[in-house]
């Protein structure tokens, strides 16, 4: 079956994103007549948010980092989405990792569906899945939507800071002359440091091995490593995650969260930790006797 097919398991992940620096995630042009060049991204009251496609790009480019780093397939590893994807559309696209394109798979199941009485949609997308990567297994690819979601992510303390925006200035650099070339000053927006941003995840079917991989990214994050939004080579861009927690969804409580009985958040992460070392375990094992 597809990943979505039935339901085994939902995640929520919440955490809070404190700016230790200013944040600039832009929109493309002001509205008002005195505008800043490069305002911040605003929903339409006004508030500022991070979209969560920004969120998404920034966990799923550490995760593919992290996932390049092991190389331990078929579990572990990562394709270019661009330049060489796990499944591309037709064999003449094939490249170092794919092991079949997408019109291989598709007569494939066609042809298996008709023996065994199976949709072939549904031996499609099972074919597809098993011949993705960690990453597009997780994050989606254009066959199928990924398992995780972002959502945007609002400002939750503007009562506490003094301001909520700056302007900044900017100016292009003379490459020959190392200074401020003249006529290239510009300005944009950001949001002041110490902003916090609630960030909302969700994980539908994810084995346990999957969520300790996850939170290991996350973690990254709550240490500040990781930035988010542009100019980040230049200050702005960097936080810490903090308060990481996340409630779970299974078979085993399902009925209980289908009777409204409230399920708790946790921050207790090890089963999915020790799962996500067992993983490494196992398959460093098998790159050893390989």
């Amino acid at each position: 079956m597809g990943p979505f097919t039935a339901f085994e398991n939902r995640t929520w992940i919440r955490a809070t994103l404190e700016m230790q620096t200013a944040l600039s995630v832009g929109s493309r042009l002001s509205l008002e007549p005195t505008g800043t060049d490069m305002p911040v991204m605003k929903d339409a009251q006004g508030r500022p948010f991070i979209p969560g496609s920004s969120l998404k790009g920034v966990i799923r480019f550490q995760a593919e980092r992290l996932l390049r780093t092991m190389a331990r397939k078929p579990d572990l590893w990562a394709c270019d989405p661009f330049g060489d994807p796990c499944v591309p559309p037709t064999d003449a696209d094939k490249k170092g990792n794919a092991m079949a394109s997408r019109d291989a798979l598709m007569e494939k199941a066609e042809r298996e569906a008709q023996a065994s009485g199976r949709s072939a949609d549904e031996m499609f997308a099972e074919q597809v899945f098993q011949n993705s990567c960690t990453a597009c297994r997780l994050f989606g690819s254009p066959w199928f939507a990924g398992r995780v979601a972002f959502k945007d992510a609002y400002l939750i303390n503007a009562e506490d800071l003094l301001v909520v925006y700056q302007i900044r200035d900017g100016v292009g650099i003379d490459r020959d002359l190392g200074a401020a070339r003249s006529g290239i000053k510009y300005d944009f927006e950001t949001v002041v440091p110490g902003a916090c941003f609630r960030i909302e995840i969700l994980a539908e079917n994810l084995e346990d091995w999957e969520i300790g991989f996850l939170f290991a990214v996350l973690r990254m994050w709550s240490e500040g490593g990781i930035a988010i939004g542009g100019k980040s080579t230049r200050g702005p861009g960097w936080g810490m995650l903090r308060d990481i927690t996340f409630q779970r969804v299974e078979q085993a409580n399902l009925l209980e969260y289908l009777q409204r009985r409230e399920i708790p958040f946790s921050s207790d992460w090890d089963r999915f930790v020790s799962a996500f070392a067992k993983k490494l375990a196992e398959k460093s094992g098998e790159a050893g006797d390989a």
